[in-house]
């Protein structure tokens, strides 16, 4: 029986070390959100935002891509009127 009684006042104390820490944090929470609440600890300036540049591929490559493009379709065109066009005449 003594045991028992033991293990009994053993698990009352282990309750009673980790019950008062919430209870106590929870009364004394509302006091303490009035004042943290009320003023910011640090105040930080914002920041503007920079202007984000393009990367170099779509300021350089893509326009060299379209002018290279028009260069190869345009040289096309040329090469089928002057060497495919001009061999075969219809009579």
């Amino acid at each position: 029986m003594k045991h028992s009684v033991t293990n009994l006042l053993r698990s009352l104390a282990l309750l009673l070390l980790f019950v008062p820490a919430p209870l106590s944090i929870a009364n004394a929470a509302p006091a303490m959100a009035d004042t943290v609440a009320a003023q910011p600890a640090v105040t930080v300036p914002e920041e503007a935002e920079d202007e984000e540049e393009d990367p170099w591929t779509a300021r350089f490559l893509a326009p060299a891509v379209v002018v290279i493009a028009v260069v190869v379709v345009g040289a096309s065109i040329s090469y089928y009127v002057v060497r495919v066009r001009g061999r075969y005449r219809v009579v």
